[in-house]
């Protein structure tokens, strides 16, 4: 209601309907999807959140798509402190990440739980799209394991590197740059990670080859219902 009565005194009525209902807060930073028609507004808009939304200090919007292997979209701020890095915390562990330079995203918390608390001591686990850790550091706090942690993006990498150091799982979780297609671990694996959707079936007779048998891959895809669009 807050975030209503602070959105009706800065857009006209008629553009009140279009005004976003979704958000996302990494960290401090509110993030928003706007309509074209609304970027006028931007600022506006950002103010209305950045005091309606407790702990947030930075509000964003999404200007672009999400494109390529890095996974990273324009990101603008609108209203706030001008700046895009955060520290976020997600079950107790913490993501240091700029939203700007790298991939990550609330809505796979459930998800890197779910896969962490499945994982047993003593397993090699290969993560072929690690990212910042989203999944790596999890596992890694969870159980007494080995987790390579690949990724092409020298940012995420970096940010892999520390935030290793703020979870304390050093020589727990190996942050290595460079493609999964090309990096073969020391021996077979327990466990292949496979989250990103739409590239990951072309790495996947790679992850068959590393793996023992028995092994589990954990594969992301999206799929298109027939005669509908992605599930």
């Amino acid at each position: 209601m807050k975030l209503r009565q602070r959105l009706e005194k800065v857009l006209p009525p008629s553009m009140l309907q279009y005004a976003p209902r979704k958000f996302e807060v990494v960290g401090d930073i509110c993030i928003l999807k706007l309509r074209e028609s609304l970027f006028p507004y931007a600022s506006k808009i950002g103010e209305a959140f950045l005091g309606a939304v407790p702990g947030v200090r930075v509000v964003a919007v999404r200007v672009g798509k999400t494109t390529g292997e890095e996974r990273v979209a324009p990101l603008l701020v609108v209203a706030g402190e001008q700046r895009t890095e955060t520290v976020h915390r997600e079950h107790g562990y913490l993501f240091k990440v700029d939203l700007s330079k790298v991939y990550f995203t609330t809505k796979l918390s459930f998800e890197h739980q779910r896969v962490a608390s499945q994982v047993k001591n003593g397993e090699v686990v290969l993560n072929m799209f690690s990212g910042i850790g989203g999944f790596s550091i999890p596992i890694a706090k969870r159980a007494n394991c080995t987790v390579y942690s690949v990724d092409v993006n020298p940012h995420a990498i970096r940010y892999l590197e520390e935030n290793v150091k703020l979870n304390r799982v050093e020589g727990k979780v190996i942050p290595i740059l460079g493609d999964a297609a090309t990096f073969t671990p020391p021996s077979l694996v327990d466990r292949v990670l496979m989250p990103l959707p739409l590239k990951a079936y072309s790495y996947l007779n790679h992850a068959v080859r590393i793996i023992k048998k028995g092994g589990t891959i954990h594969y992301y895809d999206v799929v298109v219902e027939k005669g509908g669009s992605p599930l």
